[in-house]
């Protein structure tokens, strides 16, 4: 019984942390698109680009790229 209480208590507090990830993008402030970190574009995207997260750069209105997806 001990265990199984233990169980449920460290799920309860594990899951939220775990559902909170989100994936990493890479987005250009100027263009307003995000891609995946390996995508081809996302490599050559040096001077206006920032690491975020997907939720956060589709908040501020980005689209997704056309050739990776994001």
């Amino acid at each position: 019984m001990k265990k199984i209480f233990f169980l449920l208590i460290l799920l309860g507090i594990a899951l939220p942390v775990l559902a909170a990830d989100s994936p990493i993008v890479v987005l250009n402030v100027k263009r307003m698109i995000y891609h995946s970190p390996s995508c081809q574009w996302a490599y050559r995207c040096t001077k206006n680009c920032i690491k975020t997260t997907k939720q956060e750069a589709i908040e501020h209105g980005a689209r997704p790229c056309k050739v990776c997806g994001g």
